[in-house]
Order: structure tokens, then C-alpha cells, then sequence
């Protein structure tokens, strides 16, 4: 469930783009089950996490690669990170002799190495240049070591001579307007990466109806701005080489839908739990059958039960939520709703601690401000009382001059 950002209700938000992602793929089946032991705990062994995860990692890169990999095993599975985390050392391979890193010239922590943590997960990452040799140590065991290999395949960058659509080339996009594609092959080499191409990639988008192709980089004339289009409507893009012939063209169809009535239904349910954190996302009815599209989210009305009568949603005062715009404000106490999409739009709520109704309205003409009638569909909320709500009783601002817990006490990344 995606959160949508607005800055206001009525407006609808459709985003053209090409997706490519760089997806660090590890071979993770059970994790171990890690005991829990006191800090300082020392190395006593170490393994690889999985197959993916070394000896030999091979990355291709233009100039550089980003290498990444899980953290060993430390012990037999019986110490996690954080135990050994005080004595784990990292060497690299300097003139065939083993050096600290942070001795080893050319390494910055932060910069072209340094940890990463992620779902509970850690490991290590690299910028690279040239194939490296790694060695995680025990600063107290002396041999207790394990090698990693960072094999770095450099890549020419080259013209694009063809393009071959791997999706589409016609596409059809979402009820939200979203649609997206992976990049071609290009020259007929699946192996042939992104950054090789970059340069002479280019991205052009025109109505279907229209014959000018427009240029959507840096060209806010052209409408076509980074992540804050906005409206539904049929286009057409064009991948182009710069310095070649080759292009390949793509067709994304919008299939506004045709509204025989206005009456709506629940999308695939009435009465929704919140989890752990509070938080319910409810997914908008359908209209006439069918899921609501962008143009038509301003023409819904949304009313929660207080004390027995039907308040709109929208004034605070009366329902005692707040419309977040811009997503959960987690400095906020406050009851908070908003928009969402993933396909389909919907609206989310969070810390919902208490058990609630809330009906969702449409005009029975289409037409905001349009009479609704008995046109409402009825919802019913679990709330979770354990869902937590943050405290703002210490928000309170700094005197001047009195330095934060952060300025007396410094947090600094350490390399080991």
C-alpha cells in the first residue's frame, strides 16, 4: 500500500516513467537461529551466509560497481553482528599483504565502504574500481579470518545501435493512470548493463493523436515533470539513440471507463482490523462495478459516526482526524488519514486504537456536490488498543544556547 501525497483531495496523480532497478539478489534460505549473548562477545569462527554472499562476488560496472553482501556467520550461528561487532576487523589486500582498511589509503568510511542494515539484515557494501580482496577478522583470534574475492568487470560505454521492447511495447495503464516498463535490450546483448547506454538514451512522449514527439528530460515546458505529473489520458513514449537511428516506441492506453450509473459497492469487504501499528488502508468502492479512477476521487464524501451522528471526515474539529497530505506524520498524535494507491486508490488511517464506523458516499449524478441519497457504502473498524501513538509531551523546543544530547554527545560512524 503506497501512500499518495497530495496537497489537495480532488487532484488525481499519474506518473509516466521507466523503472530500472540495480536488485542485489541473495540466495537466503533459513536464517540461523541466532542465540542472544552479551556485547563483547568474541570471533571464534566464521562462514559465509549463503552462496551468493562469497567467496567470489562479480559485479560490471562503467568505472565503478557497488558490491554488497550479508554478514558472515559468526560462531556457528550462535553470535549475531552485534555481539561480535567490537571485534570484527576488516582487511584489504594492499601489494599482496593483508592491511587494516583504515590504513590501507584510498578507503573512506561512508563514502566507497561501509555497513548496511536492512529488515534485521547487515553486511557490508564496497565502491569499487578494480577487482579488491577483502578479509573480515577477529581483532582478538588471531588467523579466525574469512576472504572475499570483488571480481570488478569494467564496461565501455557504446552508442545504441537497436532496441528490443522486453514488455509491450502496448501497455495498459493501471485505474490509477500508473504504468511502467522494463528497459530494452539494447544491440541484442542482455548482458549489455544501463550505465554502458546512458549517455545516449534518450526518452521523447506525445499524445497518441499527436505527431511531435517531445523531449520529457529537463523540459518542464514539455508538461512531463520528474514525479509530479498529474491526469489520465492516453500516451505514447519513444526510447531514442542519440547519435544512432534506433528508437523503439511504446504505447501505454488509459481505458477510461464508460459509467452506466453511479452506484457504488465495497471493493472486497466492509469491516476491516488494524495490525500492530494501528494503521487500516481501505481500498475506495467500486463505481458502477468498477474501481474509481483519479478524475472521480474528488466527488466521493467521507463521514465517520461521533457520538451517533455523521460527521465529514475532512473537519477535524468534528471528526477528530487530521488529513495528512503528505503521509503518517509520526510526530503527530493525532488521528491521521490520507490517500493511497497500488493499482487501485483507496484511503488509509492510522492508530486506529478504537472500534469505528465510517461510510463512504457518491453523487447518484456523478457530479461533485451531487446528491448522494442511500448511495453509501457502510465500513466497520477493529481497532488495535495496543497500537501505539507517539507521546508529543516531550516536543518541547530547546533553549537557545543549550546544546542538543546529540551535540554533547556525537554520534560518528565507526569502521569497525
Amino acid at each position: 500500500m503506497k501512500e499518495v501525497h497530495k496537497a489537495e483531495i480532488g487532484f488525481t496523480r499519474k506518473v509516466w516513467g521507466l523503472f530500472l532497478a540495480l536488485v542485489m539478489l541473495s540466495g537466503i534460505g533459513l536464517l540461523p537461529a541466532f542465540k542472544v549473548q552479551a556485547a563483547g562477545t568474541t570471533i571464534a569462527s566464521m562462514a559465509y551466509f549463503s552462496a551468493a554472499d562469497g567467496p567470489v562476488i562479480t559485479k560490471s560496472g562503467v568505472g565503478q560497481a557497488s558490491y554488497g553482501f550479508v554478514m558472515p556467520v559468526f560462531n556457528g550461528g550462535a553470535a549475531s553482528w552485534s555481539d561480535v561487532s567490537g571485534d570484527l576487523g576488516v582487511n584489504v589486500k594492499v601489494g599482496g599483504n593483508w592491511v587494516d582498511i583504515d590504513s590501507a589509503g584510498g578507503y573512506v568510511y561512508n563514502q566507497n565502504w561501509g555497513h548496511w542494515s536492512d529488515g534485521g539484515m547487515n553486511g557490508y557494501w564496497f565502491t569499487l574500481t578494480a577487482t579488491t580482496e577483502i578479509q573480515p577478522y577477529s581483532k582478538a583470534n588471531s588467523g579466525v579470518t574469512l576472504d572475499y574475492t570483488l571480481v570488478f568487470q569494467n564496461v565501455n560505454k557504446t552508442a545504441i545501435t537497436s532496441m528490443t521492447p522486453t514488455q509491450g511495447p502496448e501497455l495498459t495503464a493501471s485505474f490509477t493512470g500508473g504504468a511502467g516498463f522494463t528497459y530494452p535490450v539494447i544491440n541484442n546483448d542482455s548482458g549489455l548493463i544501463y550505465d554502458a547506454v546512458a549517455d545516449d538514451l534518450k526518452l521523447y512522449v506525445k499524445p497518441v493523436g499527436s505527431s511531435e514527439w517531445i523531449d520529457v528530460d529537463n523540459n518542464a515546458a514539455s508538461g512531463w515533470i520528474y514525479d509530479s505529473n498529474f491526469g489520465q489520458f492516453t500516451e505514447g513514449g519513444k526510447l531514442e539513440s542519440k547519435t544512432t537511428s534506433a528508437s523503439l516506441i511504446y504505447t501505454i492506453n488509459f481505458n477510461e471507463p464508460v459509467r452506466n450509473s453511479f452506484v457504488i459497492s465495497a471493493y472486497d469487504g466492509t469491516t476491516y482490523t488494524a495490525d500492530n501499528s494501528g494503521a487500516i488502508g481501505l481500498p475506495l468502492p467500486k463505481i458502477d462495478g468498477g474501481a474509481p479512477i483519479g478524475s472521480e476521487l474528488g466527488n466521493f464524501m467521507y463521514q465517520i459516526k461521533k457520538d451517533g451522528q455523521w460527521v465529514d471526515l475532512s473537519s477535524s474539529s468534528q471528526s477528530g482526524f487530521l488529513y495528512a497530505g503528505n503521509g503518517y506524520n509520526n510526530m503527530s498524535a493525532a488521528n491521521q488519514w490520507g490517500y493511497w494507491d497500488d493499482y487501485i486508490y483507496g484511503l488509509w488511517f492510522k492508530p486506529i486504537q478504537e472500534n469505528m464506523e465510517i461510510r463512504i458516499g457518491y453523487p447518484l449524478n456523478g457530479q461533485s456536490g451531487g446528491d448522494v441519497g442511500s448511495n453509501y457504502v457502510y465500513y466497520n473498524f477493529i481497532g488495535n488498543p495496543n497500537a501505539p501513538r507517539p507521546d508529543e509531551s516531550d516536543q518541547n523546543d530547546i533553549a537557545v544556547g543549550t546544546p542538543s544530547p546529540l551535540e554533547r554527545h556525537p554520534i560518528r560512524p565507526s569502521p569497525a
